[in-house]
């Protein structure tokens, strides 16, 4: 059984992501946007707070029932032999059978544990919109550098052109000049267009993770400028050994079932009788003497210890309860087992979605540095009147679109490693640093 106060010392490291990553983390840094909201996000401190509100669970399975307080008063005062009967007052204290309380501590120790489980499965599903909602932005800041980069090729492309007709002939040079330029131009605002497109997406994704560490919409988020594919190897037999040992889904199940086979003790306990210890003090006043003599005991009140026992011979309720327990701890288990068989699916199909990302990455790199050296060469044509300022727009786009393909599959990649790490459980071994 897990000790209370280890479990919260626990809990507040959980919070903290990785303690000593966190620590020299840079203000501007993913890992202190993850720290932020593991602090700050009100879906995640509510489920702390519930986590909080069941272990005060614990005290009060373990207390023992109030004491039970009886009094009686005679309107007319009752005549014994010894006096006259005013009043009775009776205390009794109810005992469970030995080890009940301890069973019921127990379950709610076991409660606990789920609750806490729930709240490490909501800190996981938090981190992972964090960094996916990060990895966005880090491909929309990619994007707007590659535009702007594009653009001061078309500015160095209108030079160009405006040189090599004001080397031409006469005749036609101003016509053709004026006819590139504004060509140039038209794409210049083409690309302007697409600038503002993007800062735009900027401005709505930046309050989409703001939201998330519960900030004012419009608080400033420093973004690096280039997006960077993260190192990572997914070997799915190793990471299902993580899971087994790391996984909130599958440790919510495991404390589910421990609780049930608590509770089946706890009700086993239950079913056996209950013992009362208490007292019963009879007030009693004076009896005159008269025709019946009196005694030295003549007004003498009275104490009397009482023991009762409880006799639980209804049997059926007891008996549901233990098979219920038993049925709900077998459901456990298969749902353990269910659980266990969705994350191993959902690995490897994480596994293939990041090989497919990769190949795509590889590929777009390679059709990017080929474009790129057919964009130069374009360009010495064009210089030479080899080819046409159609053909060098046309190498330009597709130059552009590579790139912009690029931060988006590098972007997706990165998820998916965010992905299967949620799925194993975000721990000290998560680079949260990227």
């Amino acid at each position: 059984m897990r000790n209370i106060k280890t479990i919260y010392i626990a809990t507040l490291l959980v919070m903290l992501v990785s303690a000593s990553n966190m620590a020299t983390a840079q203000n501007d840094s993913l890992a202190h946007y993850l720290k932020v909201a593991a602090e700050n996000n009100p879906g995640l401190k509510a489920d702390f707070l519930a986590y909080k509100a069941s272990l005060e669970r614990v005290p009060q399975a373990g207390a023992l029932e109030d004491l039970q307080l009886e009094m009686g008063f005679y309107v007319q005062p009752m005549d014994i032999i010894d006096g006259r009967q005013v009043a009775d007052f009776s205390l009794m204290q109810m005992f469970p059978w030995f080890g009940t309380k301890k069973a019921a501590r127990s379950e709610a120790e076991h409660q606990s544990n789920v609750v806490f489980e729930q709240f490490r499965e909501s800190r996981d599903n938090l981190f992972l919109e964090v960094y996916s909602q990060w990895y966005v932005l880090s491909s929309l800041q990619q994007k707007l550098r590659n535009i702007d980069e594009h653009k001061k090729y078309l500015k160095q492309l209108e030079e160009l052109a405006v040189f090599k007709y004001s080397s031409s002939s006469a005749d036609a040079s101003g016509t053709n000049n004026m006819s590139s330029t504004l060509r140039i131009r038209l794409e210049s605002v083409e690309l302007d267009n697409s600038k503002e497109t993007v800062l735009s997406e900027i401005r709505a994704e930046k309050a989409k993770f703001n939201s998330l560490l519960n900030r004012p919409s419009e608080t400033v988020v420093h973004i690096p400028d280039t997006i960077i594919q993260n190192p990572f190897n997914l070997n799915v037999a190793s990471a299902m050994d993580e899971v087994s040992a790391n996984s909130p889904s599958l440790a919510v199940i495991s404390a589910e079932s421990n609780m049930f086979a608590a509770k089946a003790m706890s009700d086993k306990k239950m079913s056996m009788p209950m013992i009362g210890v208490g007292l019963q003090y009879s007030l009693i006043s004076k009896r005159m003497p008269g025709a019946i003599p009196v005694s030295d005991m003549n007004g003498m009140d009275m104490i009397m210890p009482m023991v009762s026992l409880s006799i639980p011979i209804y049997r059926n309720k007891y008996k549901a309860q233990q098979r219920e327990s038993k049925l709900m701890r077998e459901a456990s288990a298969e749902r353990y087992n269910q659980t266990y068989n969705t994350i191993k699916a959902e690995l490897i199909g994480i596994n293939h979605q990041l090989d497919d990302a990769a190949r795509t990455i590889s590929l777009l790199e390679k059709q990017t540095e080929l474009a790129n050296t057919t964009y130069n060469l374009v360009i010495q044509e064009y210089a030479t009147g080899k080819s046409d300022l159609a053909d060098v727009i046309q190498v330009q786009r597709q130059l552009l679109d590579y790139k912009l393909r690029k931060s988006d599959a590098i972007a997706l990649y990165n998820t998916m490693v965010a992905s299967a790490q949620r799925l194993i459980s975000f721990n000290d071994n998560t680079n949260s640093n990227k």
